[in-house]
């Protein structure tokens, strides 16, 4: 009988020596936090993820799991508690929600080294579970539904009677047509002008040497008169 209660008490000491020591185990390695679009995302343990909650992801630790997780830069400190399960990236020990990131001072790394040690259960952390029920219901990676803009002319008329749709005038492209036109007829009008001159200094250059000829014929007439008159006096 003794020697079962030695055993006994041998078996206990030994689990309550493990659970000691795995209350007080440190891990180092590289955290990243969730992205601002998994707001309202139902996580690993059924409850939905809000961003301002001190939760965090990890892949072998029970759920509500607390941890203090230290910025060894900053010296900073956080306490979460485990809500989903990993990341699945590889190199990466903890997910951490956005308000626990913000907290330590990681926002803008993205991914840091961290120490993390594990708490006693029954130490509180500021969890905003009850805000998060009123979010709409939404699963991460659901079906593609999206609303499409359909525009004014695409749209199906229920009017019998069709819209006139006012009419949109370019003014500027009316008056560069203005613009040419006069322009075409400026330069039209100068060739005609250019023509009628050119026309009517050559007619006064055909006068002139009509005149000439009507001239030079009746003088060679003449010529041949007065030649005829005086070879009958001699």
């Amino acid at each position: 009988m003794r020697k079962l209660i030695y055993l006994t008490v041998a078996i206990l000491t030994i689990l309550l020596s493990f659970t000691v020591h795995a209350q007080n185990v440190h891990m180092d390695g590289r955290a990243s936090y969730y992205s601002n679009n998994l707001h309202g995302r139902i996580m690993a343990n059924g409850q939905r993820y809000n961003r301002d909650s001190l939760t965090c992801a990890h892949r072998t630790l029970p759920f509500g799991t607390r941890l203090r997780v230290t910025n060894p830069i900053n010296g900073q400190q956080v306490i979460v508690k485990v809500t989903d399960r990993g990341p699945y990236v590889r190199g990466r020990v903890i997910d951490l929600s956005y308000g626990a990131a913000r907290r330590l001072g990681t926002l803008r790394s993205g991914v840091a080294m961290v120490q993390i040690e594990i708490l006693p259960d029954d130490l509180p952390v500021p969890y905003n579970s009850p805000a998060v029920e009123e979010l709409p219901k939404m699963e991460y990676g659901g079906a593609g539904v999206c609303y499409e803009y359909i525009p004014e002319w695409e749209k199906v008329n229920t009017d019998p009677k069709p819209k006139r749709l006012p009419r949109k005038v370019n003014t500027s492209t009316r008056k560069n047509n203005q613009t040419q036109k006069r322009a075409v007829s400026q330069r039209s009008n100068r060739h005609n002008a250019q023509q009628a001159n050119r026309r009517g200094n050559s007619s006064q250059q055909n006068n002139q040497q009509q005149k000439k000829q009507s001239g030079s014929s009746w003088s060679n007439f003449f010529d041949k008169v007065k030649n005829g008159v005086t070879s009958l006096f001699d």
